[in-house]
């Protein structure tokens, strides 16, 4: 319940425009008092708000119900495809080109900033759980020429995102455009997940041969 309540929250964030980058909305005659956010002040909000996906993605992955971690993942992809789908839109209606400093429009930076973080938010999520996302995606239309052209955009802006990030968008560039898939390409993410998975298989087959070994029952007393 407490983590369903924390994604939603962290998803709502993403799409409200009263929570924002720029500090929220404001009128035209107050935008010109308005604190400019710089590439690199947002470089460093932007490094807070990768902590913010991982520690969703860590909350997921401790979660051993199927059915509720796969309810969470399906909302999460969902809303996530529709801000980069609207920001998107917004971005390219404003001819923002690729790797471009950051406007200084407020509602254009917090429309970047959106479209910068759900981007990366979903790589997070494809890359940790592969199989369950493209279970969800499969009835999404047009979900990767989408991903794909919106990790292109995200990872021209070298100037605010972070080694880490850049180094999960190549990842998933490989993972979801099979077109760009070295021979050498394996999802460590996924690796790790079936190493736990095996992990806890013997555990169990453990514990269930630990239950099933006889117990020394008390033998005859021997009287002196």
């Amino acid at each position: 319940m407490l983590l369903n309540k924390y994604l939603t929250v962290l998803l709502a964030s993403f799409a409200i425009e009263i929570v924002s980058v720029s500090g929220g909305e404001v009128s035209p005659k107050k935008a010109e008092n308005k604190l400019i956010i710089t590439d690199k002040i947002y470089s460093n909000i932007f490094v807070r708000k990768r902590e913010e996906h991982k520690l969703v993605v860590k909350h997921l992955l401790s979660t051993e119900d199927y059915a509720k971690r796969f309810d969470l993942l399906k909302l999460a992809l969902k809303e996530i495809i529709r801000v980069i789908q609207e920001d998107g839109e917004n971005l390219r209606n404003n001819n923002l080109a690729e790797g471009s400093a950051l406007p200084k429009n407020p509602e254009l930076v917090d429309s970047l900033a959106r479209y910068l973080e759900n981007t990366c938010f979903f790589g997070e999520l494809v890359l940790h759980f592969p199989d369950m996302s493209y279970r969800i995606l499969k009835g999404v239309d047009g979900w990767r020429d989408l991903l794909i052209r919106a990790l292109e955009y995200t990872r021209s802006f070298v100037n605010i995102l972070d080694q880490k990030s850049l180094e999960m968008l190549r990842l998933l560039e490989q993972e979801i455009d099979e077109s760009k898939r070295t021979d050498s390409y394996v999802n460590p993410y996924r690796e790790r997940a079936n190493e736990s998975s095996k992990s806890k298989e013997t555990k169990k087959k453990k514990k269930a041969s630990i239950k099933k070994e006889p117990q020394l029952s008390g033998g005859a007393k021997t009287e002196l």
